[in-house]
Order: C-alpha cells, then structure tokens, then sequence
C-alpha cells in the first residue's frame, strides 16, 4: 500500500477546529433554549443565526485568502480584518 499523506496538525489548526466545534454546539444548544427568527440586516436576504454565523465563516475564510495571497501584510493583520467582518455580520447582519 502506499504511504498516505495526513495532514499536520499545528496548534493553530487545532484551536481553529476546535472553537468551530465549540461555536456549532453552542448554536444548538441555543437554538433549543431560544429558537431564532428571520431578520433583515444589511446582507440582502432575511438570515437566522445560523445562516449569519456560516456566512461570517464563509467570509473570514475568504478575507485570509486574499490577505494571504494578495498582499504582503502579516497574517495577524488578516485576522484583525476577518474579526471585523465576523462581528459585523453576527451582530448587524
């Protein structure tokens, strides 16, 4: 058989992984203690919670590729930027 290629587990994918997991089941959780509801914020269509938090998922992934690829900034620059993004889309999304 031939050798396999795994991935490499470095402390920051780890805790990346991690705190999704930890967001996923804390989004369940309050989905059963407090159902969402549909609202209109600045993204174009009606998004629940969930719908907000894969977007701001989306997005923070997109915004680290750019920053990655397109510019010579540090990557805790992208950070920065992909943290205001999120918050900006869970709290007014």
């Amino acid at each position: 058989m031939a050798d396999l290629e795994w991935m490499a587990w470095t402390t920051g994918t780890a805790v990346f992984v991690g705190l999704v997991v930890v967001g996923l089941a804390s989004l369940a959780l309050l989905a059963a203690v407090r159902p969402s509801t549909p609202r209109k914020g600045f993204l174009p269509v009606p998004t629940a919670r969930g719908d907000r938090i894969y977007i701001s998922l989306l997005g923070t992934g997109l915004i680290l590729i750019v920053v990655l690829a397109a510019t010579s900034f540090a990557l805790t620059t992208g950070l920065v930027f992909a943290a205001i993004w999120a918050g900006a889309v869970l709290r007014w999304g």
